[in-house]
């Protein structure tokens, strides 16, 4: 499994000479896996990266696309208006995006893809573009096996076995042990927001993207269990530790030395630092690490060295 980074700023993209080794796009990661079927594309998130992301899977023939949206703010649904996949109706899109008070994906996209926001109404893409609700995340899974395609179906607890089930929730053709597995449980930001966990049965290998998650003092036992043993651990780190607790409190982000905290009590193997602050440049994203740097130094007794990093657009990573 590898991660694709097409955005990596939080908040609004950028473009400036200070900026451009980490890049302006706003969040957009594409999944690879041998578990997707060959024509099926993986993202999370709809920033403005998505509409390099987009370029690239036409270029490959991509014929579906499985987004998952962490949530609807306004840099990470940007893109996809916009987004040659969005509008060409020979590319099957299906979308997952958590639901409640009765506004979920098809809700948001509506709203935003009508005048004077935008000339394309969404009803003129519904004929490819599928919306599926996330109303009970903790309960529920996406399975997508190379020959089968994607399942949505109740997910079983942590202690599930490897091999098929059959339940009336279960498909057979699904085996856990040949699929990718998606999990979620929600994050502490200002709206409904999930956190995906993403584990390839064949590999055992685990990816996981915590965005848009408030800092705090101390890791909560929630997201122990959704981190835990996780290979790559993309995580929030908008803020340094000064500005969180001198005015960004509330905002619903983290900070190099929380997500340091949390690679240290899940036992991540390596650390990306994502949603970097518009009004940071370059050296000011590397201060961030350097603090989480400091802090994994201060748990551990080690230099982590490479195992982390501040993640820059276009940039590819194995698990």
């Amino acid at each position: 499994m590898r991660i694709r980074f097409y955005g990596t700023r939080g908040s609004s993209p950028v473009c400036r000479d200070g900026t451009r080794r980490h890049g302006g796009n706003t969040t957009c990661l594409r999944v690879l896996s041998a578990c997707l079927p060959r024509d099926t594309a993986l993202l999370i998130d709809a920033g403005s990266g998505l509409v390099e992301a987009a370029r690239d899977l036409r270029a490959e023939g991509i014929r579906k696309v499985l987004l998952l949206m962490t949530h609807y703010h306004h840099d990470h649904t940007m893109g996809f208006p916009i987004a040659g996949t969005t509008l060409d109706p020979s590319v099957e899109v299906h979308v997952f995006g958590p639901r409640e008070d009765g506004t979920g994906p098809r809700e948001v996209f509506d709203a935003l893809m009508r005048p004077p926001h935008f000339p394309v109404p969404f009803s003129r893409i519904e004929g490819h573009v599928r919306v599926h609700g996330i109303d009970q995340m903790e309960t529920q899974r996406l399975l997508v096996h190379r020959e089968a395609g994607f399942v949505w179906q109740a997910a079983p607890g942590p202690d599930e076995e490897s091999g098929p089930r059959t339940g009336p929730d279960q498909d057979p053709r699904f085996p856990p042990s040949d699929c990718l597995r998606v999990r979620m449980t929600r994050t502490v930001h200002p709206e409904y927001t999930v956190s995906y966990r993403l584990e390839e049965g064949p590999t055992g290998r685990v990816a996981a993207l915590l965005t848009d998650h408030e800092a705090s003092d101390e890791v909560p036992d929630r997201l122990r269990t959704h981190l835990q043993g996780v290979h790559l651990l993309i995580q929030d780190a908008q803020y340094s530790h000064s500005q969180w607790k001198g005015s960004k409190a509330g905002y619903g982000h983290g900070t190099g030395a929380f997500a340091a905290q949390v690679m240290h009590a899940v036992g991540a193997v390596r650390l990306g630092l994502t949603h970097h602050d518009p009004e940071a440049d370059d050296p000011q994203v590397d201060a961030i690490r350097e603090e989480a740097r400091r802090t994994l130094v201060a748990l551990e007794g080690r230099d982590p060295g490479d195992l982390l990093f501040s993640a820059r657009d276009y940039q590819e990573e194995e698990v």
